[in-house]
């Protein structure tokens, strides 16, 4: 048996990930919660909903009991089912490091045949300066029989810094966003919606707003521009409150805060396409990062994007499909941007799809196909 456990990971990410695995031929048991549930089972994929209700409005208790439930649910299912392959894709929590990297991450490794954990982030956001959480993480790290990462530099770090041993990592690149559907409206009809016109000129920031992303250096940089009709679209939920009250009141002063459309929310799947379709190009100014889900999905839609030089941007941000700015910082940002402007016209839409189809999950996932319980049935093609 072969047992993905997403641990509340993103959901797009997690069914996106499971579908890419069961269009190879692969036979999974997923364990989702109330809001994977359906999804998975709509797509065919054998699902065990132990997470139960996610929702951000439950009260303290609820939500403290509802997680005492989950680990019981969780240890209690990779017990019963001991043997089995064991994908760990999710994140453990920044606040239960001590129990989940240590007595979960055991667990696994003690009672799976094999164990695969994949790491998005090297070190936990804003704990990369911890020795308490860099020596954790060279244990976490130490445990499986297998780690995943998204990107060559990250497989690197692992080596140099952590000790991981090479043979041990797997690079598999985030696959494109699938799950969120294209919309019906064009270009003019998704503007339309935003109250800009045809000749306007749009940036897209979208996804968690957090400091690590930088969006305080965009605000800046986009005040800086001048440009006739140029707004910028904020799309997102803040996490935390010291970083929301900072942007609101950069927002408050901007020399264009006229032009500065905030919508503070995790948008709905059904609603994504429209800012993407009204946009012209997605800004990622992040600080730091290794990979980034946005850029997948701007590939869905065929648009480009400006992103400072961090991660693995560069590798994946092509002459085709964006610019990287010469510096990370204020002055850098605004650049890329009135160039990006300026030459916008070779960025093609068809070109940015084509280079999207490179990372299908369907595609992406088969480095990985040799890691799972064998006898699973014939491997299809990928879509």
């Amino acid at each position: 048996m072969n047992v993905l456990i997403p641990h509340g990971f993103e959901a797009n990410y997690s069914i996106g990930f499971a579908r890419g695995l069961t269009s190879n031929g692969m036979t999974l048991v997923v364990l989702s919660n109330d809001e994977t549930e359906d999804r998975l089972s709509a797509a065919g994929i054998r699902n065990v909903n132990i997470g139960g209700r996610q929702s951000e409005n439950r009260s303290v208790l609820e939500k403290l009991l509802n997680m005492l439930r989950y680990y019981w649910k969780l240890l209690l299912f990779v017990f019963r089912n001991r043997g089995a392959t064991i994908h760990f894709s999710g994140n453990f929590r920044d606040e239960f490091i001590l129990f989940e990297g240590v007595i979960l991450n055991l667990s696994f490794r003690l009672l799976a045949s094999r164990y695969i954990y994949t790491t998005h982030n090297i070190l936990p956001h804003n704990r990369e300066s911890s020795l308490f959480f860099r020596w954790t993480y060279r244990f976490v790290y130490s445990v499986p029989h297998f780690i995943v990462v998204h990107t060559q530099k990250t497989r690197q770090v692992l080596i140099e810094r952590f000790g991981v041993p090479s043979a041990k990592i797997r690079v598999m690149s985030i696959g494109l966003n699938e799950e969120v559907p294209a919309t019906v409206l064009g270009r003019q009809e998704s503007r339309a919606r935003f109250g800009f016109d045809g000749t306007a000129k749009v940036i897209l920031f979208f996804g968690r707003i957090a400091e690590y992303k930088g969006l305080d250096h965009l605000i800046e940089a986009f005040d800086r521009l001048e440009l006739p009709e140029i707004h910028l679209i904020i799309a997102g939920p803040f996490r935390g409150a010291a970083y929301r009250k900072r942007i609101l009141a950069a927002i408050a002063g901007a020399r264009r805060r006229a032009d500065i459309l905030l919508d503070a929310r995790l948008i709905p799947n059904e609603e994504v396409a429209v800012f993407f379709s009204a946009s012209d190009v997605l800004c990622l100014p992040y600080r730091n990062i290794y990979q980034s889900g946005p850029l997948f999905l701007a590939m869905r839609f065929g648009k480009p994007v400006v992103a400072t030089n961090v991660g693995s941007f560069s590798e994946f941000v092509t002459r085709d499909t964006g610019l990287i700015t010469k510096t990370n910082d204020v002055p850098g940002i605004a650049d890329a941007l009135r160039d990006f402007f300026a030459s916008s016209g070779r960025f093609r839409s068809e070109r940015i799809l084509a280079e999207g189809e490179r990372y299908r999950w369907g595609r992406v996932c088969q480095v990985l196909l040799p890691l799972y319980e064998a006898g699973n049935g014939s491997r299809s093609a990928p879509p």
